[in-house]
């Protein structure tokens, strides 16, 4: 990260966050009684502990982490005032960033920083509202929760709209982005965050519990959390493993056969930047990533091999046996219990045809899945792109050509829109010259397409994103 426009932004940022910190109202703070300090250092305690056990989550193809640190933080808002919440950020986030995901100095400076200018915006605008720190001001018997539920949403709904700011406008500098586009993407993919706020009101909660029992009340509802939280980790890890024994299953399919190896590595990843380009939800966009994946998973049979190497037309019987592939594939991933249907429904359609002539069912345009629609265009990309017994690779205007000619009949002409409005043939044609060659010389290639033109969504996906304790 080398923009002198984002390190003057980080700088800016830094600024500002000083600035907010020493317009704080720190008195509250200064007049704790030795039991509520107590209380703040049990919440700023779990709050550590929240950030070590931090769930790891895939984002597109980089990693973000999700923990229940906001859970502590609300709860030390509403209990001891926004100047609490404060010192909560920076003690959580400044471990978070730097013990735990080990960031650079200056996104961790970056992240930190934007995160105590929320807080302690979010802190005045909690003041302003009425909001009453509950234990410093010892009205816990006074204060009705109805009068604290509307300065309490407004501090989380201000803290996690002034951190999406933030961050967009430092991916607007760095990936040369409209900020009008990273705003709306990084809000269309702020489900954990919008989670966040949905189960703040646990945090309202423990406020109210640590009143009546002290810390021992904030114990009993945070603790369980954080050991559900853990076992999500160790479910999270076991998920990342089934997906690299599918993976290796994949390719153990493709190694029978030089002219496929890879070939369904390469489509997901195609597939994932048209779901992109097309504004596509995160998670469907990861369901049709897999179902990429495993398009042709009902191909483990050795005659299948067989049958695509032969350089001759191929009989009827032949092309009976080929189209089943899908149906086969359908079969086995139905036995994996986690498989979601979506995923299985895509493998089983992917070579339907808008105008109804394709299999196994003949369906017609609308009828069929968008995954389906999203790898058949990729799986026709990857094999007018490879090298066949029959025939050479086609040139990337031949390419161009047949999906202008055949969208709308044979394939989405939504899809075919959004692969053409963009570089991606470009990039993926790049990438099958480098796989050519590789195959060529005899050696290995990684399908893995240029960063040079990813489209916006994978950008950011891939970018520095630091979502309010995300």
């Amino acid at each position: 990260m080398t923009n002198p426009r984002v390190f003057r932004y980080v700088g800016l940022i830094c600024c500002a966050a000083l600035v907010a910190v020493l317009l704080t109202d720190w008195g509250y703070l200064a007049d704790l009684p030795r039991s509520s300090v107590m209380g703040l250092t049990g919440l700023i305690a779990i709050g550590i502990l929240a950030e070590a056990l931090a769930v790891g989550l895939a984002v597109g193809a980089g990693v973000s982490t999700s923990s229940i640190a906001f859970l502590p933080l609300l709860a030390g808002v509403q209990l001891f005032g926004p100047a609490a919440g404060v010192l909560l950020v920076a003690v959580t986030q400044m471990f978070g960033e730097f013990i735990v995901r080990k960031k650079s100095p200056l996104k961790g400076t970056f992240n930190v920083a934007q995160m105590l200018l929320a807080s302690a915006i979010g802190g005045m605008v909690f003041s302003l509202l009425g909001g009453v720190p509950i234990e410093v001001l010892g009205l816990a018997g006074d204060v009705s929760l109805a009068t604290q539920i509307w300065p309490f949403v407004s501090y989380g709904l201000v803290v996690l709209g002034v951190n999406h700011a933030a961050v967009s406008m430092a991916i607007t500098l760095e990936q040369g982005l409209p900020f009008r586009r990273v705003w709306e993407l990084m809000l269309s993919n702020s489900g954990a965050s919008l989670q966040d706020i949905l189960v703040s009101p646990v945090a309202l909660a423990v406020a109210f519990l640590y009143v009546q029992f002290g810390l021992f009340g904030i114990i009993v509802v945070i603790l369980p959390l954080l050991f559900i939280r853990h076992s999500y980790l160790t479910a999270s890890k076991l998920r990342d493993a089934n997906q690299d024994l599918l993976t290796a299953l994949v390719k153990a399919i493709e190694t029978r056969d030089p002219y496929t190896s890879g070939h369904s590595q390469r489509v997901s990843q195609l597939a994932r930047r048209i779901a992109d380009e097309m504004g596509i939800a995160r998670v469907t966009a990861e369901k049709i990533e897999t179902a990429a994946l495993l398009h042709d998973i009902g191909k483990i049979e050795a005659a299948y091999t067989e049958i695509l190497s032969k350089p001759a037309s191929l009989t009827p019987e032949e092309r009976a046996v080929i189209e089943s592939h899908v149906v086969i594939g359908e079969h086995l991933l139905r036995d994996l219990s986690s498989m979601p249907e979506d995923v299985v429904l895509a493998v089983r359609h992917h070579h339907e045809r808008e105008d109804g002539q394709g299999y196994p069912d003949g369906l017609i345009g609308p009828e069929i899945p968008t995954g389906a629609k999203i790898i058949s265009v990729c799986d026709a990309v990857d094999a007018m792109l490879s090298d066949r017994p029959y025939r050479r690779a086609l040139p990337l205007p031949v390419v161009v050509e047949q999906l202008r000619e055949h969208a709308g009949r044979q394939f989405d002409a939504g899809v075919v829109a959004a692969v053409l409005s963009c570089d991606l043939l470009t990039d993926y044609a790049s990438m099958m010259h480098s796989v050519r060659e590789a195959h060529d010389r005899g050696a290995p290639a990684a399908p893995n397409l240029p960063w040079s033109r990813l489209s916006p969504a994978t950008r950011i996906r891939r970018a520095w994103i630091s979502r309010a304790y995300n």
